[in-house]
């Protein structure tokens, strides 16, 4: 059997509940949402690659082909910078053979700051689901709860 040390909790959502989880980012890169928990207890960071790769050679090879569906952790997997997700990307491709899909969590932020060219990029290589807190479009309610986006960005 296998482990990965997570800097716990993990959460993912419900869909991703049979994803194979790398958690590449720890906590969320804005985590000032007055409504939202989950992260407050970490201190954001971004996983350097080698350690995902070296989290990638602890999954047995027998068991490889039997994932098809990876999640990358934690509250903003997207904000890693676009070559360290090319890797990880291309890491997760070579080892899982039957890969599908992949998925993350996704702010305003990390999803302005890419290119359509760069989100296409990414696209190719499999991340082919983000999940985004659409809390509100009204301005009053998004400084109401602290989401630190306008509603331009939402």
């Amino acid at each position: 059997m296998f482990y990965f040390d997570y800097v716990e909790p993990v959460f993912r959502p419900p869909s991703e509940a049979r994803s194979l989880i790398f958690q590449i980012t720890v906590g969320c890169s804005q985590n000032q949402c007055r409504f939202c928990g989950m992260y407050k207890m970490k201190q954001f960071h971004v996983r350097p690659v080698e350690e995902i790769a070296a989290e990638i050679a602890l999954v047995p090879r027998q068991h490889r082909e039997h994932y098809r569906r990876i999640f990358l952790a934690d509250g903003d997997a997207l904000v890693y910078p676009q070559k360290g997700l090319l890797d990880i990307l291309d890491l997760l491709a070579e080892n899982f053979p039957n890969l599908t899909r992949i998925g993350a969590y996704a702010s305003p932020n990390s999803l302005t700051t890419k290119t359509v060219a760069e989100l296409a990029l990414l696209k190719e290589r499999k991340l082919r689901i983000l999940y985004f807190g659409l809390e509100s479009g009204d301005a009053p309610t998004l400084a109401l709860v602290n989401k630190g986006f306008p509603p331009e960005q939402m």
